[in-house]
C-alpha cells in the first residue's frame, strides 16, 4: 500500500509540473523619448508570449516610468495616443491572427489588449519617486493605467527569480 501511495504522489507531482504555466518576464527600462523601438518590440514580445500561453509579467522600470506618467493638463501619457505604424498593424494582424477590428491603432489600445489577454504590468515604486512621477512610493494615480501594480525592488527580484524566461528592453 505504501508503495502504491508513493507512485500516486510521484504521478501527481509529475502531472502538475508538466501542466504548470511557464512564467515570462519582460523588463521594460527605456523611456519612449529615448528609443521608441524598445517599448514597441516589448509589446510584440508580450503578445507573442501570451499567445503561447505563458503567464506574462511586464516590469516597468528605470526611465520607462516616465513614458507612463499621466500628464496633468492632458490626463494621458506619452504613449497612450502614439499611433502604431500601419506596417506593424498589418504584421500584428498576420502574425497573431487578430481580427482586423481587434488590431490596435495606438499603443494605449495595445496596452489594453495585453492586459485583457492576461499580462500583468508592474511598476518599480522606487523609480516612481526618483523619476519624479510622484512623491509617494505607492501612488498609482500619477500613472496612466489603473491596472499597473506598484511593486518594490524586492518584489522585482522575486518576480525575476521565479521566472522561466526573462528579457529586457
Amino acid at each position: 500500500m505504501k508503495k502504491i501511495m508513493s507512485y500516486i504522489l510521484i504521478f501527481i507531482f509529475l502531472f502538475s509540473v508538466s501542466f504548470a504555466q511557464e512564467k515570462y518576464v519582460v523588463h521594460i527600462k527605456t523611456d519612449l523619448s529615448k528609443d521608441d523601438a524598445q517599448i514597441c518590440v516589448a509589446y510584440n514580445v508580450i503578445l507573442s508570449a501570451l499567445n503561447k500561453r505563458y503567464a506574462v509579467s511586464a516590469i516597468i522600470d528605470a526611465s520607462a516610468v516616465n513614458t507612463y506618467k499621466k500628464k496633468t493638463f492632458r490626463n494621458y501619457d506619452s504613449i497612450e495616443r502614439y499611433k502604431i505604424p500601419e506596417r506593424l498593424r498589418v504584421e500584428l494582424y498576420n502574425q497573431f491572427n487578430l481580427k482586423k477590428e481587434n488590431v490596435p491603432e495606438t499603443y494605449g489600445e495595445f496596452l489594453d489588449l495585453l492586459i485583457e489577454k492576461g499580462a500583468n504590468f508592474y511598476v518599480n515604486s522606487t523609480m516612481i519617486v526618483l523619476a519624479k512621477v510622484s512623491e509617494n512610493f505607492n501612488d498609482n494615480n500619477s500613472l496612466s493605467n489603473p491596472n499597473f501594480k506598484i511593486i518594490t525592488v524586492d518584489d522585482i527580484v522575486d518576480i525575476v527569480k521565479n521566472s522561466d524566461h526573462y528579457i529586457v528592453y
